[in-house]
């Protein structure tokens, strides 16, 4: 029996790109230049929701400012790319699939997609990946972040990149993976199952 053909779902951020390194650069730069209230960043902080305490509106600020250049400067996870096109030969369904929060997110994502030469069938905004996932047959999601590796392993396998932020994040269907290669190698040993 030959390996299905699979409809895999990829997280962005953190996933297919080094987006924390560069983030808390420029989230300390902002909170040293222009929030100046002396805060110290949370240490298991990731993203701008909980990196600093910043107000609503210093939040929003950022999103709305300056995390577009975060988004455009950054570089891709190694063998990210070359494993993706690999899913793509073989003929599985690639869906890159974000919940970034900013104006213009579609664009902004497509945008640094095609910087760094990452192929896809289909882009998506969504904060609500379970049910992306369900609305369209997904069998593998490959993601960093907590809520969405909880919410979306009740119903399909997720494959998740090993990081500080996702350290707890174990049970049915949650699949650990230090690289590329290694969520490869995990691809095509879930092919072959039965999930539903």
């Amino acid at each position: 029996m030959g390996v299905s053909i699979l409809n895999i779902a990829i997280d962005v951020d953190n996933t297919i790109t080094e987006t924390k390194p560069l983030l808390k650069e420029y989230c300390k730069k902002y909170n040293d230049e222009v929030v100046k209230r002396n805060l110290k960043p949370n240490p298991d902080g990731f993203a701008v929701k909980n990196l600093y305490d910043w107000t609503t509106d210093e939040k929003q600020y950022f999103i709305d400012n300056i995390i577009e250049e975060v988004f455009d400067k950054v570089k891709i996870k190694r063998d990210s790319k070359e494993i993706i096109d690999k899913l793509i030969k073989e003929n599985h369904k690639i869906f890159i699939l974000t919940a970034r929060a900013i104006k213009n997110a579609y664009e902004v994502t497509e945008k640094s997609l095609k910087k760094n030469k990452i192929n896809y069938h289909k882009l998506a905004i969504e904060k609500d990946k379970k049910t992306y996932c369900i609305d369209n047959n997904i069998d593998i999601l490959i993601d960093d972040e907590e809520q969405n590796i909880m919410s979306v392993s009740t119903l399909i396998p997720v494959i998740v990149l090993n990081a500080d932020h996702n350290k707890d994040c174990n049970g049915k269907n949650i699949i650990k993976a230090d690289n590329w290669n290694e969520i490869y190698k995990i691809i095509n040993n879930l092919g072959g199952k039965q999930w539903y």
